[in-house]
């Protein structure tokens, strides 16, 4: 699928991975850090409706912000290029760390978009680092269900979704990958 530059108000499914499938995150240390410069550099121009960053690769469902001046591309390239700065100088090395400089794809359809919230929150069980995805740390499944405030906007996904109670199960049901492959990392 051809990707486009990415424009205000528009839903983004962002993705990376490690180049040569190497760990990103190899401590828990490191995703902290990766989510400090998440908060700097992407916050202030995207909504974060989904997330789920694994040891080699990262999830983001977004909607960009409408007030955005220009492209939003710079504000994901300052995250990754920070994140891998980071890295290095942590750990003494040098070279490509990202497989890719920013994948992104547009969603148009709000079953694709309700799907891939799905998908990004149950990503841990599909890579079998957990069998309920509400235990996994770093996602946003928890952020979501929760009745505490976070980044995520649940009131809007609770609507899209039907209620918050039903949420959870929902969230946790198995989705159909078949119909989302054109929108997903794994190849």
């Amino acid at each position: 699928m051809k990707t486009t530059i990415l424009e205000p108000g528009k839903f983004y499914h962002i993705y990376n991975r490690a180049k040569n499938g190497n760990p990103l995150f190899p401590e828990d240390e490191d995703i902290q850090f990766f989510l400090k410069l998440y908060k700097t550099h992407v916050v202030p121009v995207a909504e974060t409706w989904a997330y789920c960053i694994l040891h080699d690769h990262v999830h983001f469902l977004v909607r960009l912000k409408e007030d955005l001046n220009g492209n939003a591309y710079k504000p994901f390239a300052l995250l990754f290029n920070s994140y891998a700065k980071g890295y290095h100088r942590k750990n003494g090395s040098e070279g490509r760390l990202f497989k890719f400089k920013l994948k992104r794809i547009e969603i148009h359809r709000e079953t694709v978009l309700r799907d891939l919230i799905r998908y990004i929150n149950q990503n841990a069980r599909k890579h079998g680092l957990v069998e309920d995805c509400s235990r996994y740390r770093y996602s946003s499944f928890r952020a979501t269900v929760t009745t505490w405030p976070t980044l995520i906007p649940k009131e809007e996904i609770h609507r899209r979704f039907g209620s918050r109670e039903m949420l959870f199960h929902i969230l946790a049901e198995p989705v159909q990958e078949k119909g989302l492959k054109m929108y997903l990392l794994e190849e």
